[in-house]
């Protein structure tokens, strides 16, 4: 087994973690200018550690997510629920605001990436099945993506996720099924 780097936006961030693991290894990005150094230096750790990604739910983050996703091979993707990961007087959001279980729900969830992808889904059958196109399609992402633990996401995003972490059709249709029920 590979030793782990968490890769996190800020000091708070990193501090939230060390107060829940005090021997976790983290790196952090200082915020979503993340410096080409800082990538270089990921890129180096990625040889020999699994990277995992856990960045506050919001824009950044996600811009933070999609850069290093495509310069890193060894990756693991744990996400927080937006609502969550707000802070008390609910004016900000990200890791340092989650509570324990919360953060430890989400590190034990999290996502492997599958560069072999064996994905049975198309953009079709999500238009299908009312993940895209539809009136109700976000209300039915929200719901979808927090099941699979997979993030906020859109219609571009959710494809994009659902190819990476390897779900298929079949285990799609079975949460939305156990979600109706």
């Amino acid at each position: 087994m590979r030793p782990k780097i968490f890769v996190v936006e800020g000091r708070n961030d990193e501090s939230r973690l060390k107060q829940i693991y005090p021997n976790i290894k983290v790196i952090t990005t200082n915020g979503s200018a993340i410096d080409p150094d800082k990538v270089e230096v990921l890129k180096n750790l990625d040889q020999t550690h699994d990277i995992i990604l856990f960045l506050d739910p919001d824009h950044a983050g996600e811009r933070i997510r999609r850069l290093l996703g495509k310069s890193l091979t060894h990756v693991f993707h744990a996400f927080l629920d937006q609502k969550l990961a707000h802070s008390k007087n609910g004016k900000k959001i990200g890791v340092e605001h989650a509570s324990r279980e919360t953060i430890q729900d989400a590190l034990k969830d999290m996502q492997n990436v599958h560069y072999d992808s064996k994905s049975d889904v198309t953009h079709a059958f999500l238009h299908d099945i009312g993940l895209t196109g539809k009136k109700d399609s976000r209300k039915l992402r929200d719901q979808i993506s927090s099941i699979l633990k997979i993030g906020h996401v859109n219609g571009k995003t959710l494809y994009h996720r659902l190819k990476i972490f390897d779900i298929s059709q079949k285990r799609i249709i079975e949460v939305l099924n156990e979600s109706s029920s």
